[in-house]
């Protein structure tokens, strides 16, 4: 079974306490047309405000750039969809036997890598599903 942006988000034993409420309504529509969901008429108007584009996505999108404001939630973004990227696709069929797959955040400074990787820490281990899957 495939895991999507969309369930992450609202699933309660994933991130649904975080990402599912309303705060996150215009994340959780972004992604969800990113990833080439089918949206519904609330999250496709949302969608639509957000992007400037008329229509539905018809598949998902390779590239994503965003210009958001302080306080917009982005660092928190950020944290989920690496958590999300690592831990819910399989990269398997690009690596080489014993590789191990690595998601990259860049942030612009220190101060932000380490919010950043506060906030993924404390998804990864508030979650006993998740925290089983870290190495080390």
């Amino acid at each position: 079974m495939t895991v999507t942006i969309r369930d992450a988000m609202t699933d309660q034993a994933l991130f649904g306490g975080v990402f599912g409420g309303d705060s996150f309504t215009a994340w959780r529509a972004l992604l969800s047309g990113f990833y080439g969901l089918e949206l519904d008429a609330t999250d496709l108007d949302t969608f639509r405000t957000l992007t400037g584009r008329r229509s539905a996505p018809l598949d998902a999108f390779v590239e994503l750039w965003l210009a958001i404001g302080r306080r917009g939630g982005k660092s928190h973004a950020a944290a989920f969809l690496a958590v999300y990227l690592a831990a819910f696709h399989d990269y398997s069929a690009k690596l080489a036997p014993g590789e191990v797959a690595t998601v990259m955040v860049i942030a612009a400074d220190r101060k932000q890598a380490r919010a950043v990787m506060r906030y993924i820490s404390g998804m990864v281990n508030e979650n006993p599903m998740l925290r089983r899957m870290v190495e080390r």
